[in-house]
């Protein structure tokens, strides 16, 4: 991962090592419900709040930044998910279905700003997703099919 062998490292390294280069953008959000938006990325990644101002700026959330997540929609919740992946700052982010709970505009919006962050940051980035309306958005397709993975572009 990223030049460095993590299999021959011992597993405790492994927590520092994902912490550090991978953002990770879940399905279901995995907020923390006791901490309100904008603290799911100053409290647990230390995030200057200047930059979360920015980012939830960016993907149209400013408005819920003091909200709890039981009073936010599933795609509020989303974008709050991409925000922290974003903060992390890590080389790679993982994308499990992130257009899932938001409607075709959104979705496409948060998949265009993963491409941005991707390129102009020189990240990486993979994403699984069944939303075939951002695929034009990919540098590099592939598909699974019974068990065949098969890359299309």
């Amino acid at each position: 991962l990223c030049g460095e062998k993590v299999s021959a490292l011992p597993k405790k390294k492994w927590t520092d090592i994902r912490k550090e280069n991978i953002g990770f953008i879940f399905q279901n959000h995995q907020l923390l419900p006791y901490l309100k938006a904008g603290e799911q990325l100053t409290a647990l990644l230390g995030t200057n709040p200047q930059e979360v101002k920015k980012l939830f700026k960016e993907l149209s959330i400013d408005n819920i930044i003091d909200q709890y997540p039981a009073h936010l929609s599933g795609g509020e919740r989303q974008r709050v998910a991409i925000a922290r992946a974003f903060a992390s700052n890590a080389k790679m982010i993982l994308a499990d279905e992130p257009t899932a709970s938001l409607d075709s505009k959104r979705g496409r919006h948060a998949v265009e700003m993963i491409q941005m962050e991707v390129h102009k940051r020189k990240k990486a980035a993979i994403m699984v997703t069944h939303d075939e309306r951002v695929l034009d958005l990919a540098d590099k397709i592939y598909r699974m099919e019974d068990g065949q993975l098969t890359q299309i572009k």
